[in-house]
């Protein structure tokens, strides 16, 4: 049973919530509500302080009827609320109530629109890195079971893929490659050439475009699905941080997955080159790998895995924050899981492009 009392103290009119305010009393909520008439320039009180028991979905209504008075000229004021309850509510209404934007205007409109995406991935960007530091610092609230099942999805579940594409992609180059060397009499030259490109650009590259088109888009939907099914408003209204549960656990468990599968697609890459040049090139297993240790540095080797980190980090933040900016919508959550890819993969070639000026530079 609920009961709401109404007591007049100093021009106020004050409202005592009593009894249990809960899903199950939605009908008596809705009435006791609608029987408050305050008089004309009467401020309101809403207190809770005697409420047996409070849920979400009384404070909702209760959130409604006041927003109700407030539009109707009265002043209200809540005392004794959980403050997680009316910040979610606030926010709900904030986001909802934004205009849209002017047709007339799409230039600025434009520039507005990126601004604000920007401030939105800057802002998601500080949530995860205090979230990150947070969980490392305490250990109790780090989840080790889902970055295992993270490793698991993106890394090892990845592994057939990965190793075909940089099999066929290595064939490719050899075939390419060694046939335009083996014209200029230069054949044993392919070994350079593939080695070179597969360990610094096409073995990281490539298995971080895999990934983002794999695991980005899982990321998205998987969160985009939680949005649309208000888990995540949930796990906020539980005073749970969803940036804990929901992004370090993918964040930590890419970074681990990337490098090892590029090392992975470098050594399949690697072997399929050797077997076609033995067909194509006469050049035999053992003098494939002898001139790929006699004449490849091993900065080669490290300037590919250098990146595979950064590539991770880009394609877990995206594909989390994408679907962090879910709606609820079917439509939203397509639109969102497709940017996830798009702009991963976007990111990763423009850090690849940064890196390979950078490694010049400094002579690496």
């Amino acid at each position: 049973m609920i009961e709401l009392r109404q007591t007049s103290r100093d021009g106020e009119l004050h409202l005592h919530l009593h009894g249990e305010w809960t899903f199950a009393q939605v009908v008596a909520i809705k009435a006791a509500l609608q029987q408050v008439q305050p008089s004309a320039g009467t401020s309101l009180v809403v207190d809770a302080q005697a409420v047996a028991r409070l849920d979400v979905t009384a404070t909702w209504f209760v959130y409604q009827q006041v927003q109700r008075w407030m539009q109707q000229g009265y002043t209200v004021r809540f005392d004794h609320f959980p403050a997680e309850y009316l910040g979610y509510f606030a926010a709900t209404a904030a986001s909802d109530s934004s205009p849209s934007p002017d047709k007339g205007r799409l230039g600025g409109v434009s520039f507005s629109h990126s601004l604000t995406t920007l401030r939105s991935f800057i802002t998601f960007f500080g949530h995860s890195l205090a979230a990150l530091f947070t969980s490392l610092f305490s250990p109790h609230l780090f989840r080790f079971r889902a970055v295992f099942h993270h490793v698991f999805t993106t890394g090892i579940s990845a592994v057939p893929i990965v190793a075909l594409i940089a099999c066929l992609i290595s064939i490719v180059i050899t075939y390419q490659g060694g046939g335009q060397l083996r014209d200029l009499g230069a054949e044993i030259y392919t070994v350079d050439m593939v080695t070179i490109s597969v360990l610094r650009e096409l073995g990281v590259l490539l298995t971080a475009i895999m990934v983002a088109g794999r695991s980005g888009s899982a990321f998205a939907a998987e969160i985009g699905l939680m949005k649309t099914n208000q888990e995540v408003d949930a796990l906020q209204v539980m005073g749970k941080d969803p940036f804990l549960i929901l992004v370090v656990p993918r964040l930590v468990a890419l970074v681990i997955a990337l490098p090892l599968l590029t090392v992975l697609a470098d050594i399949v890459a690697l072997a399929a080159a050797a077997l076609i040049s033995s067909t194509i090139l006469d050049i035999s297993f053992v003098q494939f790998f002898s001139r790929v240790a006699a004449n490849i540095e091993f900065r080669t080797f490290a300037a590919g895995l250098i990146k595979s980190p950064f590539f991770a980090v880009v394609i877990a933040l995206i594909g989390c924050w994408q679907g962090m900016r879910v709606t609820g919508s079917s439509a939203s959550l397509g639109e969102h899981t497709t940017k996830a890819v798009v702009d991963a993969i976007f990111v990763v070639l423009l850090l690849d492009a940064l890196f390979s000026v950078l490694f010049y530079r400094l002579g690496f």
